[in-house]
């Protein structure tokens, strides 16, 4: 079964510059987005403002009862006659058509639309868009009206005596506005993808900047071997984000160090243990062979090479003791084991010595549980009494003690030492 490669996470320079360069951007476009829609809001409101004021103008032109209609209908004319962008409707109730502008909508359609109550908001304008104007625009690349913003206003006049209602429908042509409204949008646009790219780039040189000082680390890191390991990087020397690496860092050199140190000295005192007896070996076997022994000579120098062999054996085992020790490697049992059995047990080994010695072995206290390994518990209390035997003069006594507390058990070696 093959086993799919785990994907490597992205970079940190990469998440930072995608993270940043995307906040960023996204902020330059909510701001554009805010800006065009504002301009759009200030349009609409100017437009609807110029609007209202055209219709109560006009309003007031039309509500003159004691002017004639040709009148009327002429100041209404000479009201819009400067302004190209404003077209007049105006129909009675009865939808006859007393005015209208020469250019502009379809006004027709537009009060179908009123009638109807679509796209009306709540001060009766519409934008309304001529689609068969702006395709003709579109076809003949010519500026021309084509969208327009309309309101709609009911007018009451008095006629020879009788009230009449009026429909009066007002429209201003914003191709200007929406013309400047898109050339906003292409422009912001275009200054969003340069600022982008810029964004971007300076992003990148910001996040490389940034992590020089993981790159200085790092070469430093990479400068220190085997023979320099007492090398420390200083924390102040690096950003506070840095500093807890740069102490973990420190603390595992100097337990890689403290291993170092440990193996050499280990390795020191191996050779100087080793060299001994092979030394003896060698010099005895020397000194046999440079000239002709008997037979119970030979045996003597065999059986003093074996004394040695089992010293090296010994020995040999005690380093791979302490190599496994150091290394984890050993698993100690975990029973219960009663130590003034244990005790007389290591007596019962170190007797001969003892008496070659001249020295006695005593044991002092009651019987004491603990719980561990009987090998390595046998193993300690042996090296204390050999030191003990050792190191006592003839005729006094070795005494081991072992005292029981509601906590723990204590187990104490004494001897009086050489007078």
């Amino acid at each position: 079964m093959l086993i799919k490669p785990r994907r490597r996470p992205f970079s940190l320079a990469s998440r930072l510059t995608l993270f940043i360069s995307l906040t960023t951007i996204v902020a330059f476009f909510v701001f554009a987005w805010i800006m065009v829609f504002s301009v759009e809001q200030h349009f609409g409101e100017q437009d609807k403002d110029d609007l209202k004021q055209i219709g109560n103008t006009l309003a007031d032109i039309i509500s003159k009862t004691h002017d004639p209609d040709n009148s009327r209908l002429e100041q209404i004319s000479n009201a819009v006659a400067n302004d190209k962008n404003i077209f007049i409707y105006l129909e009675t109730d009865k939808n006859k058509v007393i005015y209208q502008s020469a250019a502009g909508p379809d006004f027709k359609k537009i009060i179908k639309t009123i009638a109807s109550g679509a796209n009306i908001n709540a001060n009766r304008d519409i934008l309304w868009r001529d689609d068969a104007l702006t395709s003709s625009v579109a076809n003949n690349g010519e500026m021309d009206s084509a969208s327009y913003r309309i309101i709609a206003l009911p007018v009451s006049a008095m006629v020879n005596g009788a009230a009449a209602r009026y429909r009066l429908l007002i429209a201003l042509s914003v191709d200007f506005h929406l013309h400047y409204i898109q050339t906003l949008k292409y422009k912001l646009l275009i200054a969003a993808l340069l600022f982008s790219m810029i964004i971007i780039l300076v992003v990148l040189a910001a996040v490389y900047q940034g992590h020089a000082p993981l790159r200085k680390v790092s070469r430093k890191i990479q400068s220190i071997t085997s023979e320099n390991l007492h090398t420390r990087l200083v924390p102040t020397d690096v950003p506070i984000e840095l500093e807890q690496l740069i102490l973990s860092f420190n603390h595992m050199i100097e337990r890689i160090e403290d291993v170092f140190t440990r193996q050499s000295n280990f390795s020191a005192d191996i050779a100087h243990e080793i060299r001994t007896p092979i030394t003896n070996l060698v010099t005895q076997t020397e000194i046999t062979l440079s000239q002709t022994r008997s037979v119970k000579e030979y045996q003597d120098v065999l059986y003093s090479n074996l004394e040695e062999f089992s010293r090296m054996s010994k020995m040999v085992s005690d380093m791979l003791f302490l190599a496994q020790a150091d290394n984890n490697l050993l698993i100690p049992e975990c029973i219960s084991i009663n130590l003034k059995t244990e005790i007389i047990k290591v007596f019962d080994f170190f007797d001969a010595l003892a008496e070659e010695r001249g020295v006695a072995l005593q044991f002092a206290g009651g019987p004491a549980t603990v719980t561990g390994d009987p090998l390595m518990l046998r193993r300690v209390i042996s090296n204390l009494l050999s030191n003990a035997i050792r190191y006592t003069a003839a005729g006094h006594t070795v005494t081991v003690s072992v005292s029981e507390t509601a906590n723990d058990v204590q187990l104490v070696v004494a001897n009086p030492g050489t007078p």
